[in-house]
């Protein structure tokens, strides 16, 4: 479990009675039964030692149970040692018509923390109009062209078949990759047996609002917390822009679809998890992505991810969009949205009625389990749990009904207030937690227009592909 260092989540505990051995977290209130080996694994991480002092029969297991918990909130990952072993890596870099990029790109490889004797670059010149061969002339760099455009799959796919590495690195070549790139993503393969990993996405301009509005809001941030998935109906996926993949995992999956231009990453890394590989994302590892920064095109690329969600549903009809819910949150979403559209406060009332049920229950839990809880932070709990079910209610709305609502307030004109309510509480949702350094009004704007095309894109897709697999959902009642 080399270069995993491990610690238990603020205020999170262990208990060990006579009804079992428990991780309990406070915020949220949730708890985890666990059996005798791993209690003793976290007990001995809570006491300031790590994994790697036990003898562990299946190593990558354990460590790949303990990166779940840190995706669950449980504990946090700290990285404690530098690889010892490096795999060989090829780097693949699809490019068409972006000298000034791919040089960028390039000449930050340089910089890049690994043996060089253990990594290969290969840049795939996707029928640029000046070659890019006359372009870049160093030694060190592979170069293979296609005469005319394939499209990025097909360029990823010749770099992967000309490929030495044991791991292939597709970087996109408006990325700029920073100094511990790999050595922070690498360690993912050796210790917890990932089939494919990525890294953060961070904005590479800050000079517009649109790039400071892409640096948080672009779908190629995948935020700040761990995730770690295998098979699964979940739609988790990483982007190409910053994704490593073992050879093994490559070749198993079948590469990239060549005839997608749009999505192709999120169909790879579905096969990938449906293959049984285990897909991990970690918010280090970072690069730079130059991101649209006119608006128009901006949009149009919005559109096309829309677009994209038919195929990519039609083709894995196994996948749903998934979505937990409590039935309480429900109740109150269901009274709240009543009260709204029929113009009427008597539905408010059984808001606090459901929030004192909530309360209740999350108290019976802490006392089953003897937690000591003030009842400030249970009804903090309780409040947290509802906030949130509004917030991940209206931005499924907002994301794919917002111009449906528009257009029914014509007829009964309470729809405009709930839908502003909705987009509201989502835009600002968003800019609190996201931080975008706009103006509140400049980010609504964005964030306006980025939703009413997603949608109508997504809308398009299903009409070209007469598939509406994007509208279905998969409730879960957690």
């Amino acid at each position: 479990m080399n270069g995993f260092g491990f610690s238990l989540a603020v205020n999170v505990a262990l208990r060990a009675d006579a009804k079992g051995y428990f991780l309990i977290s406070p915020a949220p209130i949730k708890l985890l039964r666990l059996n005798e080996s791993l209690y003793n694994i976290l007990k001995h991480i809570r006491d300031g030692g790590q994994p790697s002092d036990f003898h562990i029969r299946n190593p990558q297991n354990t460590t790949r149970v303990l990166l779940t918990l840190v995706a669950r909130g449980y504990l946090k990952l700290e990285r404690t040692a530098p690889l010892m072993v490096c795999p060989n890596v090829s780097v693949i870099i699809p490019v068409r018509d972006q000298p000034e990029d791919l040089l960028d790109c390039l000449k930050a490889l340089e910089k890049v923390r690994y043996p060089k004797d253990r990594l290969e670059i290969i840049v795939v010149d996707d029928g640029s109009k000046e070659e890019v061969a006359r372009i870049v002339s160093s030694e060190n760099i592979r170069i293979i062209r296609h005469n005319e455009s394939k499209g990025a799959a097909a360029c990823r796919n010749i770099g992967a078949e000309n490929a030495k590495g044991d791991i292939f690195a597709f970087l996109d070549a408006d990325c700029v990759a920073g100094e511990s790139w790999l050595e922070e993503i690498v360690s993912f393969f050796q210790s917890a047996g990932a089939g494919a990993a990525g890294g953060y996405i961070d904005g590479y301009e800050d000079k517009t609002s649109l790039d400071r509005y892409e640096k948080v809001f672009s779908s190629l941030n995948m935020g700040n917390r761990l995730i770690i998935e295998a098979s699964g109906d979940s739609g988790f996926y990483v982007p190409t822009a910053n994704l490593l993949v073992s050879r093994e995992a490559f070749k198993t999956t079948g590469g990239f679809k060549e005839g997608m231009r749009v999505g192709e990453d999120v169909d790879f890394c579905w096969r990938l998890r449906e293959h049984g590989f285990t897909l991990i994302y970690t918010p280090s590892g970072s690069v730079a992505h130059r991101h649209r920064n006119k608006l128009g095109r901006m949009l149009k690329r919005r559109a096309e991810y829309g677009t994209s969600e038919a195929l990519l549903y039609r083709t894995h009809r196994d996948k749903k969009k998934g979505f937990n819910f409590a039935v309480l949150p429900v109740l109150s979403f269901i009274a709240l949205t009543l009260a709204i559209l029929l113009m009427n406060p008597y539905p408010l009332c059984a808001l606090p009625l459901f929030f004192g049920i909530d309360m209740s229950m999350k108290n019976k839990t802490v006392k089953k389990y003897k937690m000591e809880l003030p009842l400030r932070q249970i009804a903090a709990a309780a409040l947290r749990s509802l906030l949130s079910f509004y917030y991940f209610a209206f931005f499924h709305l907002m994301r794919y009904y917002l111009v449906l609502i528009v257009g029914m307030g014509f007829a009964w004109w309470p729809f405009w207030v709930w839908g502003g309510a909705g987009l509201l509480y989502t835009s600002l949702t968003d800019y609190i937690v996201k931080k975008p350094q706009l103006f509140y009004l400049v980010s609504l704007f964005y964030y306006l227009l980025e939703h009413i095309v997603y949608q109508a894109g997504v809308f398009w897709g299903c009409v070209k592909y007469r598939y509406f697999g994007s509208y279905l959902i998969r409730f879960k009642l957690t």
